[in-house]
């Protein structure tokens, strides 16, 4: 399967929870504070995030505060099976935020490797991967500097092309 239809798949499974717009909703407005993971958990995936989403031409994941998105979305929208999942991993990744930017990318490839074959609830990094992007693409951040983003947009084009090097639009 390809890697965007893998990405579709796993996503649609966070997306469609029932729980996610509460979720949501509560990280808009509520001051950030750690309350699934300890706080060296939060760390890591600190790391992890902005490892996957790093500063480029928008800011890195972090500054979105995607970490405490995947705090608050993990344990209202992720299965019991991948919750344990990610809660072992981050333990098996710590001290991951010390390492070298080029550690951490060596290390996360190798996991995304190893994970390729395994079941979705089995799967640290692709549970990682979509809880990371979809706080990101749902943060004022990822929709404003990461997305082309339009506060009032006109009116619907169906099939807008994109320039070289133009941005994807929010939604």
């Amino acid at each position: 399967m390809s890697g965007r239809r893998e990405f579709l798949r796993g996503s649609s499974i966070l997306l469609a929870h029932g729980a996610l717009g509460a979720v949501v909703q509560a990280f808009a407005s509520g001051p950030r504070k750690p309350s699934y993971l300890t706080g060296p958990e939060l760390a890591t995936l600190r790391a992890l995030v902005d490892t996957i989403l790093p500063a480029t031409d928008s800011p890195a994941a972090s500054a979105a505060d995607t970490h405490y998105f995947i705090d608050a979305a993990l344990p209202a929208c992720g299965s019991p099976a991948a919750q344990a999942t990610f809660r072992r991993a981050l333990g098996e990744l710590a001290g991951f935020e010390s390492l070298s930017p080029v550690e951490q990318i060596e290390i996360l490839s190798k996991r995304a490797n190893a994970d390729q074959p395994l079941e979705y609830d089995q799967s640290f990094f692709r549970i990682l991967k979509d809880y990371a992007l979809t706080g990101y693409f749902l943060s004022e951040i990822g929709a404003t500097q990461a997305l082309a983003y339009e506060s009032v947009p006109g009116g619907y084009w169906g099939d807008l092309p994109l320039g070289p090097e133009q941005k994807a639009w929010a939604i």
